[in-house]
């Protein structure tokens, strides 16, 4: 007994020189620096992962926790009363970590309940006990603490404890768990302490409605293509499964056929039935993971250009060459002949000896040579024209450019995969032989077994936020997809080719067109900055051709030959190139942010067309 009074009285006189200690806590003085604004800095501001950056001197305690809730998002509170400066400096340091570091050279100690941090001083114990029995080493905590502890009936038992400066719980947990038994906190603070066989007795039963966290959707988004595999949609899940791995971790928390946990998924709510212990456990896990996520505002540009330099000089004789035709037209025999006046033609069309070509039998007329009745003969003689001969001179330089733009944008939650597809399904037909009732063949068609054709594009991305930063990890797969087929005709539209069918069959034969897909699909993961652009890919191609045209031999003069021929030099240069930026958005003043920019970026376009539309109508 004497010991135990030793102990009490000990044990007060130390708390003494610590109370008036604590209403003399220094303060900074008046015109003192309090520390500028820069002084705590958070890479991702209003993240809950932030992490922080102090370079603290004398800086009022209260100002610190203010500072570290705004760049935190966190809601923490302090007991009224406490004033106190801290000097510090962290780097890198995740902010919770840092906030605790920040309270305990003050003094304070940080507690959590429902979500809520509170920054508080508690009293803290200076004694020594030595074989003492435990009931009396918890009543003298609980003397100093004023706080509400029971104790059971089956706590028994003697220890020996020494402590400096400590806080009162966290010496009742030491002293109680050196024996064998825990501490149970009930409702309005009551501390019960028990021995650890009880707890599996005193089960409770907890409901958690979760407001983010969910299971993975029943819809996987996916994009087609030869060159990535999609795992995720192979997975396949039973009747009645969800996959949820939070219930897996929570599930692994609970303890061995005494507690039980079911998930409710109309209402997303967790139903726990354990200790209190391992529901106050699961409690603090479902707070750390069911925050708000961040999302990330992905805006692509796929954008496809092709400069064109045509170089045209010389005489070209056109495209058929120089040509000299013979046109068969009716030429009348008079012309260039002169019947009549004795010259040859005259043997050729009405001789004397009445042998001519063209010579009437009868000449018992009056024309006693028949000339009389000599017809015009429907002969065509020939011509020579030169109508269609062109000579050109061509001096000339094409310089064409073109470029397609496609600019998705898509906004996704943290962690979802998402895509989005710009463009038009294509159908086309597909020939089938098969026998008719008759016994023969025929040409069926039916629809492709790979119809329709996606044309467009289509992108995919799984955006990953580095925590307590602003860069991002992206898993991104942009695809684009045209018609590449030389068709112009009613059969093969533009985009498509004409095949022929039925060749070697007695069904015939037949046209059919079919789509000419040209795809370009690029597979990625990258690291960037919120705001940063990349350029995920870069395919450049460079075609030259030169035409010489010419005439045989006239063109093959030196010198003079230049009059006789024509050279077209082209050169084309395509490129492909895709960029994107990811944006994080973390809060609505960021959504805001996101639409006002983008609003701004059509108005700027709109007045660009508007500008191009002005200047070729009007010039300038």
């Amino acid at each position: 007994m004497q010991a135990i009074t030793k102990a009490v009285m000990f044990a007060f006189a130390a708390l003494l020189p610590l109370a008036t200690a604590g209403a003399q806590e220094p303060t900074p003085p008046q015109g003192a620096p309090q520390g500028k604004p820069d002084e705590i800095r958070a890479e991702a501001e209003g993240d809950r992962a932030s992490r922080l950056t102090l370079k603290l001197k004398d800086r009022d305690l209260r100002d610190v926790v203010q500072s570290i809730q705004r760049k935190a998002n966190a809601n923490i509170i302090m007991d009224s009363g406490i004033e106190a400066a801290v000097t510090i400096s962290l780097q890198d340091v995740h902010w919770r970590q840092a906030l605790s570091l920040v309270a305990e050279q003050a003094g304070c100690v940080v507690t959590e309940a429902d979500g809520v941090l509170k920054i508080e001083k508690p009293p803290r114990v200076y004694f020594a006990f030595e074989n003492t029995d435990i009931q009396k080493v918890i009543d003298t905590i609980a003397k100093i603490s004023g706080a509400n502890i029971v104790v059971a009936p089956e706590v028994k038992g003697t220890i020996t404890v020494r402590l400096k400066n400590i806080p009162w719980r966290d010496a009742l947990d030491a002293a109680v768990k050196t024996l064998g038994f825990v501490v149970v906190e009930e409702d309005r603070g009551i501390l019960r302490v028990v021995p650890a066989a009880n707890i599996q007795q005193d089960l409770v039963t907890k409901s958690f409605p979760l407001r983010f966290v969910r299971p993975a959707s029943v819809y996987v988004p996916f994009i087609n293509s030869e060159y990535i595999e999609n795992k995720r949609a192979k997975t396949q899940l039973q009747k009645g499964e969800i996959q949820f791995t939070l219930l897996d971790s929570l599930r692994g928390m609970i303890t061995p056929e005494v507690g039980s946990l079911q998930y409710i998924e109309e209402t997303n709510m967790i139903l726990v039935k354990d200790t209190k212990p391992v529901v106050d456990s699961i409690k603090a896990t479902i707070d750390l993971l069911d925050i708000e996520p961040s999302q990330v505002q992905l805006d692509v540009k796929f954008v496809t250009t092709s400069n064109e330099d045509v170089l045209d000089v010389g005489i070209s004789p056109g495209g058929t060459g120089w040509t000299a035709s013979i046109g068969l037209g009716q030429i009348p025999t008079r012309l260039p002949f002169d019947l009549g006046a004795g010259g040859w033609d005259d043997k050729v069309i009405a001789n004397d000896g009445r042998t001519g070509p063209f010579n009437d039998d009868d000449i018992g007329g009056e024309n006693p040579n028949g000339l009389a009745d000599v017809t015009i003969p429907n002969v065509v003689f020939g011509a020579i024209n030169f109508q269609q001969v062109s000579a050109t001179l061509r001096l000339l330089k094409k310089d064409a450019r073109s470029e397609i733009l496609q600019s998705p944008q898509i906004t996704t939650m943290d962690h979802q995969t998402a895509t989005i597809f710009v463009g038009e399904a294509v159908r086309y037909a597909q020939a089938r032989v098969e026998q008719g009732q008759a016994g023969g063949l025929l040409l069926a068609l039916e629809e492709g077994d790979e119809s329709p054709v996606n044309i467009g594009f289509q992108l995919l991305a799984t955006p990953h936020i580095v925590p307590g930063t602003d860069k991002v990890i992206m898993e991104v797969i942009p695809q684009r997809t045209a018609l590449s087929g030389t068709g112009s005709s009613a059969i093969a539209p533009a985009g498509f080719d004409v095949f022929e069918i039925g060749g070697g069959t007695t069904a015939g034969t037949g046209q059919i067109a079919l789509p000419r897909v040209a795809s370009s699909t690029l597979a990625t993961t990258v690291l960037l900055r919120s705001g940063q652009s990349a350029v995920l890919g870069g395919l450049r191609t460079k075609s030259e051709s030169e035409t010489v045209t010419k005439l045989p031999l006239l063109g093959d003069i030196p010198v003079l030959g230049y009059l006789f021929k024509g050279k077209v030099k082209q050169e084309t240069m395509s490129t492909l190139l895709v960029f994107i930026t990811p944006q994080v958005i973390r809060s609505a003043e960021d959504v805001d942010a996101q639409m006002q920019r983008a609003l701004e970026e059509r108005v700027r376009d709109h007045k660009s067309n508007i500008a191009r539309e002005r200047q070729a109508i009007f010039g300038g």
